[in-house]
Protein backbone atom coordinates (compact mmCIF):
# COMPACT_ATOMS: atom_id res chain seq x y z
CA UNK A 1 0.00 0.00 0.00
CA UNK A 2 1.41 3.39 -0.96
CA UNK A 3 1.75 6.39 1.35
CA UNK A 4 -0.89 8.25 -0.66
CA UNK A 5 -3.33 5.37 -0.25
CA UNK A 6 -2.64 5.27 3.49
CA UNK A 7 -3.17 9.04 3.74
CA UNK A 8 -6.42 8.76 1.78
CA UNK A 9 -7.70 5.95 3.99
CA UNK A 10 -6.67 7.76 7.19
CA UNK A 11 -8.49 10.88 5.97
CA UNK A 12 -11.61 8.83 5.19
CA UNK A 13 -11.53 7.23 8.64
CA UNK A 14 -11.10 10.60 10.36
CA UNK A 15 -13.99 12.10 8.39
CA UNK A 16 -16.18 9.17 9.43
CA UNK A 17 -15.17 9.61 13.06
CA UNK A 18 -15.94 13.34 13.00
CA UNK A 19 -19.28 12.68 11.31
CA UNK A 20 -20.33 10.12 13.92
CA UNK A 21 -19.14 12.29 16.80
CA UNK A 22 -21.35 15.06 15.44
CA UNK A 23 -24.34 12.70 15.54
CA UNK A 24 -23.77 11.77 19.19
CA UNK A 25 -25.04 15.13 20.43
CA UNK A 26 -28.65 14.11 19.67
CA UNK A 27 -28.89 11.86 22.70
CA UNK A 28 -31.59 9.43 23.67
CA UNK A 29 -35.18 10.54 23.91
CA UNK A 30 -36.72 10.50 27.37
CA UNK A 31 -39.97 8.75 28.15
CA UNK A 32 -42.74 11.00 29.38
CA UNK A 33 -45.97 10.27 31.20
CA UNK A 34 -48.74 9.67 28.71
CA UNK A 35 -52.41 9.35 29.52
CA UNK A 36 -52.89 7.36 26.32
CA UNK A 37 -51.43 3.84 25.99
CA UNK A 38 -50.95 4.34 22.26
CA UNK A 39 -48.85 7.46 22.81
CA UNK A 40 -46.80 5.64 25.43
CA UNK A 41 -46.22 2.69 23.07
CA UNK A 42 -45.12 5.12 20.39
CA UNK A 43 -42.70 6.83 22.79
CA UNK A 44 -41.39 3.46 23.95
CA UNK A 45 -40.73 2.40 20.34
CA UNK A 46 -38.96 5.70 19.63
CA UNK A 47 -36.87 5.31 22.78
CA UNK A 48 -35.84 1.79 21.76
CA UNK A 49 -34.86 3.05 18.32
CA UNK A 50 -32.81 5.89 19.85
CA UNK A 51 -30.97 3.45 22.12
CA UNK A 52 -30.24 1.10 19.20
CA UNK A 53 -28.94 3.95 17.05
CA UNK A 54 -26.73 5.22 19.88
CA UNK A 55 -25.27 1.74 20.40
CA UNK A 56 -24.59 1.43 16.68
CA UNK A 57 -22.79 4.79 16.65
CA UNK A 58 -20.60 3.76 19.58
CA UNK A 59 -19.79 0.42 17.91
CA UNK A 60 -18.89 2.24 14.68
CA UNK A 61 -16.60 4.62 16.60
CA UNK A 62 -14.82 1.62 18.10
CA UNK A 63 -14.42 0.05 14.63
CA UNK A 64 -12.93 3.26 13.23
CA UNK A 65 -10.60 3.75 16.20
CA UNK A 66 -9.39 0.15 15.86
CA UNK A 67 -8.77 0.69 12.14
CA UNK A 68 -6.80 3.88 12.86
CA UNK A 69 -4.72 1.95 15.40
CA UNK A 70 -4.06 -0.84 12.88
CA UNK A 71 -3.18 1.78 10.27
CA UNK A 72 -0.44 3.04 12.59
CA UNK A 73 1.01 -0.48 12.78
CA UNK A 74 2.04 -3.00 10.17
CA UNK A 75 -1.09 -5.16 10.49
CA UNK A 76 -3.46 -2.79 8.67
CA UNK A 77 -4.76 -4.28 5.45
CA UNK A 78 -4.03 -7.86 6.52
CA UNK A 79 -6.97 -10.25 6.87
CA UNK A 80 -7.38 -11.31 10.49
CA UNK A 81 -8.61 -14.73 9.37
CA UNK A 82 -6.28 -15.92 6.58
CA UNK A 83 -3.39 -13.45 6.86
CA UNK A 84 -3.58 -12.39 3.21
CA UNK A 85 -3.66 -8.76 2.11
CA UNK A 86 -7.05 -7.09 1.90
CA UNK A 87 -7.51 -5.42 -1.48
CA UNK A 88 -6.96 -1.67 -1.65
CA UNK A 89 -10.34 -1.17 -3.34
CA UNK A 90 -12.06 -2.93 -0.42
CA UNK A 91 -10.14 -0.84 2.10
CA UNK A 92 -11.08 2.35 0.27
CA UNK A 93 -14.73 1.31 0.27
CA UNK A 94 -14.63 0.10 3.89
CA UNK A 95 -11.49 1.33 5.65
CA UNK A 96 -12.36 -0.50 8.87
CA UNK A 97 -12.52 -3.89 7.10
CA UNK A 98 -10.74 -6.61 9.09
CA UNK A 99 -11.35 -9.48 6.68
CA UNK A 100 -10.66 -10.01 2.99
CA UNK A 101 -13.61 -10.46 0.64
CA UNK A 102 -13.42 -14.27 0.74
CA UNK A 103 -13.21 -14.57 4.53
CA UNK A 104 -15.97 -11.97 4.97
CA UNK A 105 -18.20 -13.91 2.58
CA UNK A 106 -17.52 -17.13 4.48
CA UNK A 107 -18.31 -15.42 7.79
CA UNK A 108 -21.51 -13.91 6.39
CA UNK A 109 -22.57 -17.27 4.97
CA UNK A 110 -21.93 -18.94 8.32
CA UNK A 111 -24.03 -16.29 10.08
CA UNK A 112 -26.81 -16.67 7.52
CA UNK A 113 -26.85 -20.45 7.98
CA UNK A 114 -27.16 -20.06 11.76
CA UNK A 115 -30.05 -17.62 11.33
CA UNK A 116 -31.96 -19.85 8.91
Amino acid sequence: MTRNQIREIRSHLMQGLHSINGQLTGGITALENCPDDTDFASQLAQHGLSVAMQRRRVARIREIEAALKRLSHSDYGICEECGEEIGVARLKANPSARLCVHCQAAEDEGLNRRCA
